[in-house]
């Protein structure tokens, strides 16, 4: 068995990139009147939910951004490691 971590650094950031362009383009928005004017405790708390939703959503994108930004990071890291390793035996 090999001791051998492989990374391939184009394809992990192709598809950080994948991921980064999906989490931007979910719509978090969602109506936060829906049946103004009524006076229902369903209305009420519907809408309660779609406010509460769209804050999940929000803290989400923020959330997975931070990760990918973090891997990045992590990514980088690694590529100069593996750049001075290299440059040591040889």
């Amino acid at each position: 068995m090999s001791g051998e971590i492989k990374i391939l650094y184009s394809d992990v950031e192709q598809e950080l990139a994948k991921v980064e362009s999906a989490v931007q383009q979910v719509d978090g928005t969602y109506p936060s009147s829906i049946g103004e004017g009524n006076v229902l405790d369903v209305v009420t708390r519907l809408n309660e939910l779609s406010t509460e939703l769209q804050l999940v959503i929000e803290q989400y994108q923020m959330l997975v951004l931070k990760n990918i930004e973090s891997t990045r990071q992590s990514l980088e890291v690694m590529r100069e490691t593996d750049h001075q390793i290299s440059s040591s035996i040889r």
